[in-house]
């Protein structure tokens, strides 16, 4: 009979690794607790433990521990989960600090309590992934693999050493039609040939159910540093199926509504400085409306500080845009004076939180699109359309505007592929001195 924990059955690992997270924790805690004869159950230190679980576990999801891996517990997950517990334990400190500055008795066993998780924690993580790697080689939660390129016999040879990965090597060849043919009965396509065609692009693209692995030359990896994936001595870059956490979309959710929501109250006295300015200074409306493209190509009115002229939809028609794809100008004539400084400040986007609170788009995301630019997003670049777009993203703070349009869309789309809390937070702390040093803006 085929154990089918291990088959079909991702989210039942995913459960074993959350429950064997919290027990070790919860057992690290009893444990540290014993050590200073307190008694844990019904006490203010249990509930304060429950809270830095809660917070441990945001961590993990927020490192990628909870995500589908293939190889065993290895040292980027220890040091992953040892970055998780320190920054538990600083939110434990700042707590302890802020609510009873005196405990000192808090402090020393919350500290040693987060030493035994580190150490119980890495310990069954460990074993859980060395009994999983035993089922794989027992023949179970396979996946068939496919090499598409030449000079794969080393990587091949690799697969079938390490059966604990639990991959079927079914076929190796170089032609495109043949890769097309057999992407239904695959699960993982290694591309050992790295001259990716746009045809070949857009099947990566399109087929987001496999598991795309871009096998490195020695060259690449003497040029810019590759993450490794099973094979630590094998450079491989990996693209791995789009499967955003539902931690982190809450997470994320949770984090647009708080931010929008305060940052609206707090910046209330700048929107009305800000529309006295522009009723005082030109004639017309506060706010400029428009229609813009959301997630999966779901219309939204999209609001922002007005910086042109009234009439600056007429006079579009008599200007040549000087970016590919997208109509934009470096000096653009229909700005006005106030409206060039609130478009350096990024002042201008700011009303775009209005649409962050209503939930129709987010802090981070890709740049909301026009209608009438739509026909630019063909094949693979539709993708970029997956997800919520955002008053700020990789575009904004890898240059905005000085990129060219393909560069951008596949920052977009990179984006779509990596969602993670720590790159959010990453793109927002970019976000302000890309404002600063105004860089790519027009």
């Amino acid at each position: 009979m085929k154990i089918r924990f291990f088959e079909g059955k991702k989210y039942l690992f995913t459960l074993a690794l959350y429950s064997s997270d919290a027990f070790m924790f919860l057992v690290s805690a009893y444990f540290a607790s014993y050590i200073f004869g307190i008694y844990l159950v019904d006490s203010f230190l249990l509930r304060f433990f429950l809270f830095s679980l809660l917070i441990l576990i945001i961590n993990f999801s927020a490192y990628e521990l909870y995500k589908d891996k293939r190889n065993t517990f290895d040292d980027n997950d220890f040091m992953h989960v040892l970055s998780s517990i320190c920054i538990t334990w600083l939110v434990m400190i700042a707590l302890i600090l802020l609510f009873d500055p005196g405990d000192l008795l808090a402090v020393r066993v919350g500290s040693v309590a987060l030493a035994f998780s580190l150490v119980l924690i890495s310990l069954s993580r460990f074993v859980l992934f060395k009994v999983l790697g035993f089922f794989r080689m027992k023949g179970h939660d396979r996946k068939r693999v496919l090499f598409f390129g030449k000079d794969s016999e080393e990587l091949v040879q690799k697969i079938k050493e390490n059966k604990s990965l639990g991959y079927e090597v079914v076929m190796v060849t170089d032609k495109l039609e043949v890769l097309k043919s057999m992407i239904p009965r695959v699960d993982v396509v290694f591309l050992t040939k790295e001259e990716l065609s746009d045809e070949l692009l857009d099947l990566i693209i399109r087929n987001e159910r496999i598991n795309w692995k871009i096998v490195s030359s020695v060259l690449n990896l003497v040029i810019e540093p590759v993450a490794f994936d099973e094979f630590r001595d094998y450079p491989i870059i990996n693209i791995s199926p789009s499967r955003i956490d539902s931690t982190y979309l809450f997470i994320k959710r949770a984090m647009d509504l708080v931010i929008s929501g305060i940052s609206l109250i707090l910046l209330s006295p700048l929107f009305i400085l800000v529309a006295i300015i522009i009723k005082t200074t030109m004639p017309g409306p506060v706010f400029f409306k428009q229609e813009r493209l959301g997630k999966n190509l779901k219309p939204f009115m999209v609001y922002k500080f007005r910086t042109m002229v009234i009439d600056a939809e007429a006079k579009k028609s008599e200007l040549k845009s000087e970016v590919k794809g997208l109509f934009k100008l470096k000096d653009d004539p229909r700005i006005t004076r106030f409206g060039k400084l609130l478009r350096r400040t990024g002042i201008d986007e700011l009303p775009q939180l209005i649409n962050i609170f209503k939930g129709e788009m987010a802090i981070v995301g890709p740049r909301p699109h026009l209608q009438s630019e739509l026909p630019n997003f063909k094949g693979w670049r539709r993708a970029r359309f997956r997800v919520k777009p955002g008053l700020t993203g990789m575009w904004q703070v890898h240059g905005r505007h000085e990129l060219n349009f393909d560069k951008a869309v596949l920052y977009d789309i990179y984006y779509t592929k990596h969602m993670s809390l720590l790159l959010d937070i990453s793109i927002i702390l970019k976000t302000v001195p890309a404002i600063i040093m105004n860089r790519g803006r027009f």
